[in-house]
């Protein structure tokens, strides 16, 4: 049970939330498709694809602005990030950044898009305003996935090749602690609260739990086999992960370490998202080139909705 005074912190980040510019708001999801050069987007009122937007080479990861206005799409081929006006679907820009840029996250207030460089051990920091790269952070070893809390002060950033997560102050750009996870960490969230650092870590099919106070690992939660991707819920629980060899979601009490359900969904499940009004979890399945709907009050799938080959990421609007 979460204790009152956790409810009473996640009040203000509620209001925040709505207090954004609705106009910008859509009730959309988008899947990088990642062998079609494609992002499909997904109308959440009806799991239906609406539209597939032409992206660069070998796209890797995607997120939307706080505002919903904008989505970044990292090309792993072209070394670009595409960025997506929602309004009308259009590639409006292409910003050139580090080698493989592969995962992406854009800072609360909207100003900073993150990208992690996995072949140059890098994060390049765009700012938004001007679609241009203004700084060059270096990270740990192959850096895979990156995400930041709702104060934006911190970012983090799994690193694939040496079992780490690297912790950057944002305001100074510099790496102020290295944090020792399991094996092959790949996907990474923060809680809605910014308390808790989720890693999902693929090689130890495990969730390392970083105390974002300390920088130290409060707990290891087991998962299934090949736990690659992680995402908490609005409220900060469950935790949903993806296990790839197992083609299910692992759903995690962060309190007790429990897991709570398993839920079978397609082939090869990855990275996956959650709607921030009705808490729907979206998988993504490479193997079978779909998104699995998870209703989060049966954690049961409700809905597979077919998109292009090997999706490999998904983001859905603030609403």
């Amino acid at each position: 049970m979460m204790n009152k005074n956790m409810t009473r912190c996640a009040l203000p980040l509620l209001m925040a939330v709505v207090a954004l510019p609705a106009a910008a708001f859509n009730k959309n999801a988008y899947v990088v498709n990642q062998a079609d050069n494609t992002v499909s987007v997904i109308d959440t009122t009806n799991n239906r694809v609406t539209a597939t937007i032409p992206v660069g080479g070998n796209p890797q990861g995607i997120a939307v602005s706080p505002n919903g206005a904008e989505v970044y799409v990292t090309n792993g081929n072209d070394n670009t990030v595409s960025v997506i006006k929602a309004a009308t679907n259009a590639v409006v820009a292409s910003v050139p950044v580090g080698g493989f840029p592969f995962g992406v996250t854009v800072s609360p207030d909207g100003r900073n898009v993150y990208v992690a460089n996995a072949n140059d051990s890098t994060v390049s920091v765009i700012d938004s305003a001007r679609n241009t790269v203004v700084a060059s952070v270096d990270v740990g070893f192959l850096p895979f996935n990156v995400a930041t809390g709702p104060s934006g002060k911190f970012l983090y950033t799994s690193n694939f090749g040496d079992n780490t997560v690297s912790v950057v102050d944002t305001a100074t750009k510099a790496v102020v602690a290295t944090v020792p996870v399991g094996a092959a960490p790949n996907g990474i969230d923060v809680g809605p609260l910014g308390a808790r650092v989720y890693v999902a870590n693929g090689g130890s099919n495990n969730v390392s739990v970083i105390d974002a106070f300390t920088n130290q690992v409060k707990s290891t939660i087991a998962a299934g086999n090949g736990a690659g991707a992680v995402v908490t819920s609005p409220i900060g629980l469950p935790v949903y992960v993806s296990n790839l060899a197992d083609s299910t979601v692992s759903v995690i009490n962060p309190l007790n370490s429990a897991v709570i359900a398993t839920v079978p969904v397609g082939s090869a499940p990855g990275p996956l998202a959650v709607s921030s009004k009705l808490g729907r979890v979206y998988v993504t399945n490479s193997g079978s080139h779909s998104v699995s709907v998870i209703n989060p009050f049966t954690n049961k799938v409700i809905a597979t909705v077919d998109v292009g080959n090997f999706p490999a990421a998904v983001a859905t609007q603030p609403e």
